[in-house]
């Protein structure tokens, strides 16, 4: 199993996935194919554009035998990481850090 997430920049879990995938020669169809989910749903995931969530991720630890907490784990640290970088985010944790100072 690839990079786990560790380091500078988030791992979404599809690209685990992907590059998964590519080592093993399945395309994105026959994965789709094999576990009743859509094309687009499996290219979402593995481009990043969609999260996996709890039933995917135990899909596809049935499909790949990648554990599915592990792509949960990624699919959190990924979360949290564009989410600290959201400067909305950012604004209102500021916010209420200078109220919780006073407090």
């Amino acid at each position: 199993m690839g990079n786990l997430g560790y380091g500078a920049f988030p791992t979404h879990p599809g690209e685990v996935l992907k590059e998964e995938l590519e080592e093993r020669g399945i395309s994105q169809r026959q994965l789709a194919d094999g576990t009743g989910l859509t094309y687009s749903v499996v290219n979402e995931i593995l481009n990043g554009h969609r999260p996996i969530s709890a039933k995917t991720a135990l899909i596809f630890e049935a499909a790949l035998d990648i554990p599915a907490d592990a792509l949960m784990y990624l699919q959190m640290k990924y979360n949290m990481h564009t989410t600290r970088n959201d400067k909305t985010v950012a604004n209102v944790l500021k916010g209420i850090r200078k109220i919780a100072a006073v407090l």
